[in-house]
């Protein structure tokens, strides 16, 4: 589909009168102008966001264009905002692609929709087929959502015929500029009764130096669950949340977060991480919900809840980590060295490395089979075990003048203590920063400017900066007024999703046992990459760590901050920069 050449903005009035800039800009839109005047003059259509597919016998070209008509304000007034569509725009979906899609979320069938378009049954049910694998979702219910979330509704409508439609924004607008009222089988088929909300606990941090990352994560899982209801739902129901906060390095405060949400009769708990990793700690915390069932979605890098859930699958076969455990860190900084230094980006000046580690065992990040496999690469190891709580930084920095390495791994996921190492390590410096996790909050290394110049940092369940995860951070941006994070936002929206596409395939969303055996077997694609949680320990696989398929984990990534901005070095496929050297010093 060709996109329109210029973008434009419409200012209207109560009485219709349209002022276009740049003037002109609308010739090739003829069919448009009479939908913008029936906004500009029905002040019941509120705000309203869709796709304008002109119609094919307006001319030559064949556009496609996003719009965006604001709300009427109190002179009468609207503006509206008319941009080019790309591929990228519509998600990779063509024309037909996105008419279905449409009346798909408009609540069609797919013999009504292959009514409207006046082609066969299987043609459509190839269209659906094509655009969930697209879109990333495995059912219509979700395809909708995602439909309302991005915009992608489009106008106008094929055939003209809103019998059936639900009264979207989109549709009323349809109606409004055809002149006619929504025909009478738009009601509801059957008395209107109110249906149980599907409730998600959210367990937030309420440490000070979380924050940021608590926000990031409220924020994440607001955008999907807005998206959800906005398509009406779950099977027909709405979606809330109900948040509790916790001091994550309590136990005793995570256990009663997690008791008052089963007190809430919530249907599924997003959980962040913890800094109470212990095997016993973590089936404090998690016992209350594996007494009820009920579904835990969790991103703790744990290697000991993995171990949780497999030593006793019976009681906590309930509980899912949505990344990997924190042990894989240290083999992912070796192979990223080893990457560097063997394709010539980074030349060590030596063979001295420096792990700064935690020395709580549930935290550490640098295991043994790490260190053995430094020493076969022919490393000069240097492991400095440290309470990443409350680390002494000066004694660190002390540290790394008397060993002198070529990089440091710095295992410390607390952003406001990341940073202030940042400020404290004495500039220009070439050494190799390797951190881990806290860069991702949003801030961290922003507000350092040029002290964060260099840094090398990997999270195992971060943003990918492809089409699905720039929509992501654009939504998310345009939502909060503030830039998505490079994990948490992600990782929790990704929750949301996945408890959506589980409750959309099981029979009875409400039976804790079936959405449970739902979230093992189903496969989700997010903006954190893919997820499958079937294995022994319900954690999800990570690239290329424990999946040698990209498709089939969810990415390592590796980051450096270059010019203030956050790029993916590593690993192939998908780095979108190359590895910078730090200054000479």
């Amino acid at each position: 589909m060709d996109a329109v050449p210029l973008a434009a903005t419409v200012e209207t009035d109560r009485d219709g009168r349209m002022t276009v800039r740049p003037a002109g800009a609308l010739a090739g839109l003829p069919h448009l102008t009479g939908h913008l005047r029936a906004a500009a003059t029905t002040p019941a259509i509120g705000e309203v966001r869709f796709v304008w597919l002109e119609p094919e016998a307006a001319g030559a070209r064949r556009e496609a264009s996003t719009v965006a008509i604001g709300p009427s304000r109190a002179d009468g007034r609207r503006t509206v905002h008319i941009d080019g569509a790309g591929p990228d725009t519509l998600a990779g979906l063509n024309r037909r692609e996105l008419q279905v899609l449409t009346l798909i979320a408009a609540g069609l069938s797919n013999p009504e929709i292959a009514e409207r378009l006046v082609v066969g049954r299987r043609t459509v049910a190839t269209h659906v087929e094509h655009l969930l694998a697209k879109l990333g979702v495995s059912g219509r219910s979700a395809a909708a959502a995602l439909a309302h979330e991005l915009g992608l509704l489009t106008l106008p409508l094929p055939d003209g015929d809103l019998s059936g439609c639900a009264p979207l924004g989109p549709i009323r607008l349809e109606a409004a500029a055809r002149g006619i009222d929504l025909p009478s089988a738009t009601p509801p088929r059957r008395p209107v009764r109110r249906v149980r909300p599907l409730r998600i606990g959210a367990v937030l941090p309420v440490n000070a130096d979380c924050a940021d990352d608590a926000r990031q994560m409220r924020r994440g899982s607001q955008l999907a669950v807005a998206g959800l209801n906005a398509a009406g739902g779950v099977r027909g129901r709405p979606v809330e949340e109900v948040a509790v906060l916790a001091d994550i390095t309590s136990t005793a405060s995570m256990q009663e977060a997690m008791e008052r949400l089963m007190g809430e009769d919530v249907d599924a708990v997003s959980f962040p991480y913890t800094y109470r990793r212990s095997p016993a700690d973590l089936v404090a915390i998690f016992a209350a919900a594996a007494d009820t069932g009920c579904p835990v979605l969790h991103h703790s890098t744990s290697a000991s809840a993995a171990q949780v859930v497999r030593d006793d699958p019976g009681r906590f076969g309930n509980v899912f980590q949505l990344s990997g455990p924190q042990t894989i860190y240290g083999h992912g900084f070796l192979r990223t060295l080893d990457l560097l230094s063997g394709t010539g980006r980074w030349h060590p000046r030596s063979r001295r490395l420096l792990v700064v580690d935690n020395a709580d065992a549930d935290l550490l990040t640098f295991p043994e089979q790490a260190a053995e496999a430094a020493l076969r690469s022919g490393w000069d190891l240097t492991v400095e075990a440290i309470d990443t709580m409350r680390p002494d930084w000066p004694a660190v920095v002390a540290r790394i003048a008397a060993v002198d390495p070529a990089a440091v791994m710095l295992a410390c996921f607390s952003g406001p203590e990341t940073s202030a190492f940042l400020r404290l390590l004495p500039r220009p410096h070439d050494l190799l920063v390797y951190a881990l996790y806290a860069p991702s909050i949003g801030g961290v290394c922003e507000s350092l400017g040029a002290a964060a110049d260099g840094v090398v940092w990997a999270t195992v369940t971060g943003q990918y900066d492809d089409s699905r995860g720039r929509r992501f951070a654009h939504r998310f941006a345009r939502a909060f007024g503030e830039r998505a994070g490079h994990s948490s936002a992600g990782v929790h929206y990704d929750a949301v999703g996945l408890l959506a596409q589980a409750w959309t395939q099981s029979e009875s969303p409400d039976r804790f046992s079936e959405v449970v055996g739902r979230l093992r077997t189903l496969t989700h694609r997010g903006v954190n990459g893919p997820y499958q949680l079937g294995s022994t320990d319900q954690t999800n696989r990570v690239y290329p760590d424990s999946a040698v398929d990209p498709s089939l984990g969810a990415a390592h990534l590796v980051f450096q901050v270059q010019h203030g901005q956050h790029r993916i070095i590593a690993p192939s496929p998908y780095a979108t920069a190359r590895f910078q050297p730090p200054p000479s010093g």
